[in-house]
């Protein structure tokens, strides 16, 4: 089939039975424009994730009819905040516009159709990250061969290397680590969840400083993380004091900014979206309750790595 047999009389009007080889050349497309550096590996991904949800919900419809995507984006109206559909339709906006530039259909129906409403809705939400020289510093500085420091240095690992939030970590205790397949895993209790029905996975940095934990800490059930003052030896590290722990490390390691133990999980969620993970995938990680929440990442990473003052050009 020649891309002249995909033209039609209709308007914007594709057959079913082309969706597929049609998607994934523009994803081709796609993965060429981040090549070109025309566009962030993020900004793809979330193209692509747009574009699938919306030909996932016109399966057995014309999906260039502009009603059908306004009926979409009628139905995600009851579920989603306007950033994130226009974030998806952003996604189908560059599917079918690279249909109509390549001549794969003789009309782009979305240029009919407006994005969401943000009226009455902040459009910043402004999240502070550690750089990767700060992190470097902040996991360098716990002395692993003590027991204080082979505590604290996992603690900074599994935070930085797993997104858990600080409550995850004052909850855990010595059963939640678990071997699944060849993986060492965390079970987790997230928020607004009555039990530890989650987990994440420990990479081999965060997995080696928790070993090196567990050999100082033994064996004996109870609270992974421990105190080590002579008051309350062997009871649960309190969250102020794991809190007052980590901005300690920050101070130490000359981190600039107002940045929190929860800077930890933000930056390990940045970087997954830096390193062109799906939003699927990264929530799979960061156990986000509403899509919504993540895609304030992705908006916030593609801002800084693909701003549109770049595209300015007067040559």
């Amino acid at each position: 089939m020649t891309t002249n047999d995909l033209t039609t009389t209709t308007p914007g009007a594709i057959q079913p039975q082309d969706i597929e080889s049609q998607l994934a050349g523009w994803l081709d497309w796609l993965d060429l424009c981040v090549s070109a550096n025309e566009i962030s590996k993020a900004t793809a991904n979330s193209y692509a994730h747009g574009a699938r949800r919306y030909l996932t919900f016109a399966t057995g419809t014309n999906p260039a009819e502009p009603d059908t995507i306004r009926e979409w984006k009628a139905e995600l109206l009851k579920s989603y905040k306007p950033r994130s559909i226009n974030t998806w339709l952003a996604g189908v906006k560059s599917f079918f516009g690279w249909l109509a530039e390549t001549h794969r259909i003789n009309f782009d129906p979305t240029q009919l159709i407006k994005g969401a409403s943000r009226k009455g809705q902040s459009k910043k939400h402004v999240r502070e990250t550690l750089t990767d020289s700060e992190i470097k510093r902040v996991l360098a500085l716990p002395d692993p061969s003590t027991p204080a420091g082979a505590r604290n240095a996992a603690i900074l690992h599994t935070m930085a290397y797993t997104a858990v939030r600080t409550v995850e970590i004052y909850r855990a205790n010595l059963e939640d680590l678990q071997t699944r397949g060849e993986r060492l895993v965390l079970a987790v209790q997230g928020k607004g969840s009555r039990e530890k029905d989650d987990f994440v996975i420990l990479p081999p940095a965060a997995e080696t400083a928790l070993r090196d934990w567990l050999a100082i800490r033994g064996r004996k059930p109870g609270p992974l993380f421990t105190s080590l003052s002579n008051r309350t030896q062997g009871q649960r590290l309190s969250l102020q004091a794991l809190r007052a722990l980590v901005v300690g490390y920050f101070k130490l390691a000359g981190v600039t900014g107002n940045k929190s133990t929860h800077s930890l999980r933000h930056t390990a969620i940045t970087k997954m979206i830096r390193a062109g993970l799906s939003p699927v995938k990264v929530m799979s990680v960061s156990r986000h309750a509403s899509v919504d929440t993540l895609m304030i990442y992705v908006h916030d990473v593609d801002r800084l790595e693909d701003p549109a003052e770049n595209h300015i050009s007067y040559e």
